[in-house]
């Protein structure tokens, strides 16, 4: 290389070095200018395109330069980069396996060929090559850092929290570690500790949009709604508007029960990242919970693409039935895609279904059809299993239909549950014996794996209704412990109806007809406030705050259109439900005195 050109290419590098892009840039171009086949200033000018955010320059650069010197690993690294950031996951892991074969004790080389791995969804594979490069360099954060990301998507959550460690340790300077250890600690439920990592990682670097984002999610999953909103705010502000921070704010308003607000940040997101199936369903829920239910339940079909948590995907033979075509004279399947409460709201819209003379077979959870046979005449069913029934498969229907795709309006508001009369008559004398006392049922807890610690009381905070006068309390939760029945009876006294003949659980049908059997059901949200509502019957719901404040208790007031007769005890923001049972048990005395004698 001439004299002069060497000076430019050195100057280049320099200015490279010092952050000075468009100086580096302009004199690695007068090189090429000069001497085009110079790999080095094609190699720097494409590491710089990378940098710069023009990726698919990058590689137009430097495949040009392996066309002229194929067996150069540097420039294949620099390839396998410049791919990775284009997003051509497929050309990346060609790339990155070229680079490894020509280096393969290479940790740069083996690093870049795990991260196309990685890219590409491969996660036992990159796991395997960043193990690898930690063996030949243990002190590689970045190494450790990302083997913490694969792990996690493996579901070896405890593994993934111990290379996120190392990657801390080895790099205690760097806020990506501390952030990612945060997030895992808070997908293992540790909130101090990763509220303590996101702090660290903030402390590190003030402007970290991700951090305040995850710092926003700590904090609002710790009821600590005012700080949420400002991580979520500050987000915003550092990002310069970037769509995740519009949802992390959104988040925030929906857990403080703002639905308007919440709704203007999903729009204010949607509007960067009109295709994100994880806005359109947040936008959706604070929709419905505002009783938006035209703009929610178009939003809601986003659900069947957003990442968590999955919902599982049913492969008919038959075309989805849409929603607005005559169903009158044809075999359509429903099925149920979540847990019993969604399935026991969505139903409410099936007898409209049915009306329009449709011939249907739902397949369900076979715990509800006793129920559901009773509820709905000429409804056929078929059970679900974990494993699609090839039976079914082969069976000849018009369409299929998820339960969450029935609702189009306002939700009906009807009593449609019909629970075994006789049953609940019987049982009826048999807790109210010779006494007069008015039977109430308790509930207690919520069983949903995302949702439930929030939705819950303990039995000690049931401490209060044990003052109300007059009344026979009745056990309606499934899966008490024996430390609960103990709680209960100290609280209760003789006053407790426990029904060991009853599996709350696993006989619905049961529970329906005990709480058909009662005055009033007093619940936290979970199966026993669906049917109660179903069915009906005065039920009276302690409702979360928070990430847990689900649509169908609505962002305001003490009633639902879900079900009218149910009377919601709502609690401030970033308050638990047990708060409320003080105004229950206030409630429950007012009923006594007013109650006919």
């Amino acid at each position: 290389m001439q004299p002069a050109l060497l000076q430019h290419l050195q100057s280049g590098l320099e200015a490279h070095r010092q952050g000075r892009l468009a100086e580096a840039e302009q004199r690695y171009r007068a090189v090429l200018a000069h001497a085009p086949e110079t790999l080095d200033a094609i190699n720097l000018l494409g590491r710089l395109l990378i940098q710069t955010g023009r990726a698919p320059e990058a590689a137009s650069q430097l495949r040009r330069a392996l066309d002229l010197a194929g067996r150069q690993a540097a420039l294949w690294l620099s390839y396998t980069e410049a791919l990775l950031a284009a997003g051509d996951f497929v050309a990346a892991r060609e790339a990155a396996e070229t680079a490894r074969q020509i280096t393969p004790q290479e940790p740069d080389a083996i690093f870049l060929w795990a991260e196309a791995q990685r890219a590409g969804g491969a996660w036992s594979a990159a796991a395997g090559g960043y193990r690898q490069v930690l063996a030949l360099r243990p002190g590689h954060a970045a190494a450790a850092l990302q083997l913490a990301t694969c792990l996690q998507a493996l579901g070896e959550t405890a593994a993934a929290i111990t290379a996120a460690r190392e990657a801390v340790r080895h790099a205690p300077q760097a806020p990506e570690c501390h952030n990612n250890l945060g997030n895992l600690l808070m997908a293992a439920g540790d909130l101090a500790a990763a509220l303590g990592c996101f702090e660290q990682a903030l402390r590190l670097r003030p402007q970290y949009p991700s951090a305040q984002i995850n710092m926003a999610a700590a904090l609002r999953d710790s009821g600590r709604l005012d700080e949420a909103l400002a991580a979520a705010q500050a987000a915003v502000q550092t990002s310069q508007g970037h769509a995740d921070a519009w949802q992390a704010l959104g988040q925030a308003h929906h857990a403080r029960a703002d639905m308007e607000q919440a709704l203007a940040a999903y729009r204010s997101g949607l509007e960067r990242r009109p295709e994100d199936p994880e806005l359109h369903w947040n936008f959706s829920l604070s929709a419905l919970a505002a009783g938006d239910f035209a703009a929610g339940w178009p939003a809601y079909g986003w659900r069947w693409r957003k990442a968590e948590p999955p919902l599982p995907r049913r492969h008919w033979p038959w075309p989805r039935w849409p929603s607005g075509a005559d169903p009158a004279g044809r075999r359509l399947l429903l099925w149920g895609e979540q847990g019993l409460g969604d399935r026991l709201l969505f139903l409410q819209y099936l007898p409209a279904l049915l009306a329009r003379g449709a011939s249907v077979t739902l397949e369900t959870d076979p715990r509800l059809v006793p129920l559901l046979r009773r509820s709905f005449d000429g409804l056929a069913f078929a059970e679900e299993r974990p494993v699609q029934d090839p039976g079914q498969t082969a069976a000849g229907f018009d369409g299929h239909l998820p339960l969450g795709d029935l609702p189009v309006d306002a939700p009906p508001g009807q009593a449609w549950l019909r629970p075994d009369q006789d049953r609940a008559a019987r049982l009826r004398a048999q807790y109210r014996g010779n006494s007069t006392d008015i039977l109430t049922g308790l509930s207690w807890r919520s069983a949903n794996p995302a949702l439930g610690a929030g939705k819950s009381v303990r039995v000690g905070d049931l401490a209060p209704l044990a003052q109300a006068a007059g009344r026979r309390f009745v056990c309606l939760q499934y899966d008490v412990t024996e430390t609960e029945l103990a709680e209960l009876r100290a609280l209760f006294g003789d006053r407790l109806v426990v029904d060991p003949a009853i599996d709350a659980r696993n006989d619905l049908d049961g529970l329906a007809a005990q709480i058909a059997a009662l005055d009033l059901t007093v619940t936290v949200s979970n199966v026993t406030a669906h049917l109660a509502g179903a069915m009906g019957l005065p039920v009276w719901v302690l409702a979360p705050s928070g990430r847990s404040l689900f649509y169908y208790l609505m962002a305001q007031g003490s009633g639902t259109p879900w079900y009218p007769t149910m009377r919601i005890f709502r609690p401030a923001a970033g308050k638990p439900p047990a708060g409320q049972l003080p105004l229950v048990a206030a409630a429950l005395q007012r009923l006594a005195k007013s109650a006919p004698k």
